[in-house]
């Protein structure tokens, strides 16, 4: 079946002007009637435009998108697939907020009292999802996929004064490796509380600790930009993982 494109607009929900310049720059190009030279769009099309409207949705640009729609097939099923995980993600931990804030309106209105660490789980959960999706994949070829996962369980059953305690031992590693990363001195004692810090915060989701697992994840620092972002962006200094990998290879023996 071929469509006008008024008829394929009213389908999709775009304006002809959009099907007109998703045309024009070959992103989904129109068949033409032989007979009035008007344009048509054929199943595939139809198909295109469905792909297009949704990586739309999923916020990629129309660039971004031209790219994709020119790879395989296989590739744009994996594209579609990661996108669905992502949303379900996004989903569970919306359904995960709602129970929790729902609870605690039951709470706050006389119904029963929740657990200081209820109170809590939907964030970890959050934390460890965006923590999964961001990194997970090279954690799992580095530790294997038990000791991520224990390791996600572990963090998942901290307790309200662990998990707080965790945070705040983050914030005080970020100060002083501040300090060591303007200085640059990694023989100085704030060197030594950096790496003392960082193993502590390791700790909290680390079943067993070793100095080799601790090397291989700094490994892992130089190794990817995201990990390096991460610490640098926190600090607000170029040179913050440069300077905690070192301060890692100094002192985990």
């Amino acid at each position: 079946m071929a469509y006008s494109i008024q008829a394929l607009a009213q389908l999709a929900g775009v304006s002809p002007r959009t099907l007109r310049y998703y045309d024009q720059i070959g992103l989904l190009p129109a068949s033409r009637n032989p007979d009035n030279g008007y344009r048509e769009y054929s199943a595939s099309a139809v198909d295109r435009l469905q792909l297009i409207r949704y990586f739309q949705a999923f916020g990629f640009s129309l660039t971004e998108i031209q790219s994709l729609l020119d790879q395989s097939t296989t590739d744009q099923t994996a594209a579609l697939a990661q996108q669905r995980a992502e949303l379900a993600a996004k989903r569970d931990h919306l359904t995960n907020l709602l129970n929790t804030l729902d609870r605690t309106l039951a709470a706050r209105k006389g119904g029963p009292q929740m657990t200081d660490s209820e109170k809590f789980a939907a964030f970890k959960r959050q934390q460890l999802t965006e923590n999964d999706r961001e990194f997970g994949k090279e954690a799992r070829q580095l530790y294997g996929r038990k000791t991520i996962d224990d390791s996600q369980k572990r963090f998942g059953n901290l307790s309200e004064a662990d998990y707080q305690a965790m945070q705040e031992t983050e914030q005080h590693l970020l100060t002083a490796l501040k300090t060591v990363a303007a200085s640059g001195d990694l023989t100085s004692p704030t060197a030594e509380e950096v790496y003392q810090l960082h193993r502590q915060w390791l700790c909290f989701t680390w079943n067993n600790y070793s100095a080799a697992a601790h090397q291989g994840l700094a490994q892992m620092y130089l190794d990817d930009d995201r990990f390096a972002s991460y610490y640098n962006d926190r600090v607000g200094l170029p040179n913050t993982a440069e300077t905690l990998v070192a301060v890692i290879q100094r002192y985990a023996k």
